[in-house]
């Protein structure tokens, strides 16, 4: 019996869920931001501004989304050097779509990690789903984001940062969180701030989102699949299905040349298709040891697409 790990009803949605826009440090408005959004197919923007929490519930109708958010930044002022000092960047996401919340503080001190992590669950309790932004442009090692809790997501590619001349890939503080024993999901995002006319090489937008799957596009609806990881994340190859069946998960996409398996360990699976030809679809074996598993699927421009971790326990 086939078990679908995206779910097989419902609808795609795309969606940005780190953008900024003139309210802080962003060069379009959010209404330029929701018509630029929608040309290219996006139906969710969640607009991040730094430490500002505005709600945008007036852009939202049948066609589109606004998430009501705002980016936290948790810095070591300690070092005066900008170019240098490492931060925390939280992206905060509403769950209730009335847009009443404040900014919730005080904020802790960089390096007291209890204090993050209190703070982390604060913003929970508040009703909050807080990612974790960035790490690589951050400056972060295993060692400040190790012992992170409570956390819904971590971005996996943030284009602002690659486009910065800075790795935009962030799997590796992902899979760290996954083996130290944390359950959370993986997002691509924009972080745009459009220093850089649209369809300049060096704008910022449309390089890093999530397709979302869900029944309609609600507010309440689209946040219950945020919190089931009804999503996953690209930048641009698209998964069409992905399901386990008898101790083997299939999964059906655009055309690629390599997909692979990782889980906790060193066991891994992968499909590359011969040179010059591409691939759509691939097959792995589930181990009960593998803790969890995720999937990556790389196209022939080095693009890649990433689902959650789905955990053993729950899909044998």
């Amino acid at each position: 019996m086939k078990k679908y790990l995206i779910p097989h009803e419902g609808n795609f949605y795309k969606a940005n869920l780190h953008c900024h826009s003139t309210i802080s440090d962003g060069k379009m408005t959010v209404e330029e931001l929701k018509e630029a959004y929608m040309k290219e197919g996006y139906s969710i923007i969640a607009y991040t501004d730094h430490s500002k929490y505005v709600p945008h519930n007036d852009l939202s109708d049948e066609k589109f989304l606004a998430i009501n958010s705002y980016e936290e930044d948790i810095s070591d002022w300690a070092v005066k050097d900008s170019r240098i000092r490492r931060c925390y960047h939280f992206n905060c996401y509403d769950k209730d779509p009335s847009g009443t919340k404040d900014v919730v503080l005080p904020l802790p001190e960089y390096n007291d990690i209890d204090g993050i992590n209190e703070y982390i669950d604060r913003m929970n309790k508040a009703g909050f789903l807080v990612c974790y932004n960035h790490p690589n442009w951050s400056l972060q090692t295993l060692d400040d984001y190790g012992k992170l809790k409570g956390l819904f997501a971590t971005e996996v590619f943030n284009f602002s940062a690659y486009i910065d001349g800075i790795d935009g890939n962030q799997e590796v503080p992902y899979d760290s969180l996954l083996r130290a024993g944390n359950r959370l999901f993986c997002v691509a995002t924009d972080d745009n701030h459009d220093n850089y006319e649209l369809g300049h090489p060096l704008n910022d937008s449309f390089g890093g989102f999530i397709w979302v799957k869900a029944e309609s596009l609600d507010y309440r609806t689209v946040i219950e699949a945020l919190e089931k990881g009804n999503f996953y994340a690209s930048m641009g190859p698209e998964i069409k299905e992905l399901y386990i069946e008898d101790g083997k998960v299939h999964l059906e996409c655009s055309p690629a040349r390599r997909i692979t398996l990782t889980n906790v360990g060193r066991r891994s699976e992968i499909c590359r298709a011969r040179k010059g030809e591409t691939i759509s679809s691939a097959d792995f074996t589930v181990d009960p040891d593998d803790k969890f598993i995720r999937i990556q699927i790389e196209d022939e421009h080095g693009l890649r697409a990433n689902t959650n971790a789905y955990f053993v326990e729950d899909i044998l």
